[in-house]
């Protein structure tokens, strides 16, 4: 049983080497790409991504955005709580 697992794994650590050696070239070209890019224009490129979703979700139809609690039978708009992530998300962008 011991061999059997032995085998299997050292087959299995040959494919994931072969596979990484495989996508070793593209990623690093991918890596040397992205490393070139300023840390302050990652971080404006991040907020802004964050404003444009929170746009949309606010110019969402109200249909899209709510949803009927079981319990109470009241519906309830998901768009603040959307809002207030993606709020906190850019805040957190700012500040770090």
């Amino acid at each position: 049983m011991i061999k059997i697992l032995t085998i299997t794994f050292s087959i299995s650590v040959s494919i994931a080497d072969t596979i990484a050696n495989f996508f070793r070239g593209p990623g690093q070209f991918l890596r040397d790409i992205l490393m070139s890019i300023d840390l302050t224009i990652a971080k404006l490129l991040f907020i802004l991504y964050f404003l444009a979703i929170a746009y949309w979700v606010y110019n969402l139809p109200k249909s899209e955005v709510t949803m009927d609690d079981v319990k109470s039978g009241k519906e309830i708009d998901l768009r603040p709580f959307a809002l207030f992530a993606m709020g906190s998300m850019i805040i957190i962008y700012l500040i770090f």
